[in-house]
């Protein structure tokens, strides 16, 4: 599939969550609640492959990767991510990780960018992309931010 087709995908599900889910950016819910949200509106877009919420594993191992960063230290580090795009207990056809965060976290998004360079790496993942999401009260005037990798 390519990079077209899927960012085609993830911004129709996205049009979908700020129609339908709104509410959740607006009162400033958990990152994780949106997630899942976003989730369920990209799985259906993605026939043939599953969607994951917070999946931190590797067949029946837990998700390891070598984080070449200062993130928490750098080196190999247990990994979850927000939401992932694949075959169960393959490597051959992984599509897409995604991480993401509330316009309202201020956290460093170094980490998010050097899990995904790593499951690109080491995973195969075809595609990353990182978003920031509008959050908070007036979420509605603000867009969206992304950066695929």
């Amino acid at each position: 599939m390519s990079l077209y087709q899927v960012q085609l995908r993830v911004r129709r599900a996205l049009k979908a969550l700020f129609k339908h889910d709104w509410a959740l950016l607006d009162g400033d819910a958990s990152e994780r609640a949106i997630a899942a949200r976003l989730a369920s509106h990209l799985e259906p877009l993605f026939s043939g492959y599953n969607v994951y919420v917070e999946y931190n594993r590797h067949g029946l191992d837990p998700k390891v990767v070598e984080l070449r960063s200062t993130c928490r230290g750098g080196g190999k580090k247990l990994i979850v991510l927000d939401v992932i795009v694949h075959h169960r207990r393959n490597d051959d056809n992984n599509l897409l990780v995604i991480e993401m965060k509330k316009e309202t976290n201020s956290e460093s998004r170094e980490c998010d960018r050097a899990k995904i360079v790593a499951m690109k790496r080491e995973l195969n993942y075809q595609y990353g992309l990182i978003m920031d999401l509008p959050a908070g009260a007036g979420a509605e005037q603000r867009e969206y931010w992304e950066e695929w990798l």
